[in-house]
């Protein structure tokens, strides 16, 4: 007697729901776990030029050093004093001013520092510290901020013979 075998057919192939469900929470994760922010710039109120011209192609190897003013304990100022989104009465308390590269804060000391180094990315002659620097800078100061912190700034750009130095500003609102 002859035995018929049936032939049952699987549909064999590759359950691919728990794999997409596990890309999917790794690029949740990545997004979550990643800083896009950019550290170079800080949110600073800019002082109005009527001669501002917009840097359409900035070179990528310059610096920012942001000076910003913060009061303690994330405060609002008391001196401070804004008529309409414009500063009428700036802040002359040194501590709520804050030498800022790439988030992290500064004292004149050690910007100098920070200076020298990155001024040493770019000599004219190489391997010589007395050579004047290429590396360009950005001052991007609060429109309220004292003079004599830009003026620090300025002083340790120069002791690190970096030359090249820009200042932030914004055109008017009309």
């Amino acid at each position: 007697m002859k035995i018929k075998k049936s032939t049952i057919t699987e549909n064999v192939g590759f359950n691919m729901t728990p794999m997409i469900d596990i890309v999917f929470q790794l690029i949740v994760f990545l997004m979550l776990a990643s800083d896009f922010t950019n550290t170079d710039i800080q949110r600073v109120w800019l002082p109005e030029a009527f001669s501002a011209v917009e840097d359409k192609s900035p070179d990528a190897t310059r610096l920012m050093v942001n000076v910003m003013h913060e009061a303690p304990f994330k405060q609002d100022c008391p001196q401070a004093k804004y008529d309409g989104g414009r500063l009428v009465f700036p802040c002359q308390i040194p501590e709520h001013w804050h030498i800022m590269i790439k988030g992290a804060t500064y004292d004149q000391e050690k910007l100098l520092q920070v200076l020298r180094v990155e001024g040493d990315l770019d000599r004219e002659r190489k391997n010589d510290p007395n050579s004047p620097s290429n590396r360009p800078i950005m001052i991007r100061a609060d429109a309220g901020a004292p003079f004599g912190i830009i003026e620090k700034i300025m002083e340790a750009a120069g002791r690190a013979l970096i030359w090249k130095i820009e200042i932030g500003a914004t055109n008017p609102q009309k």
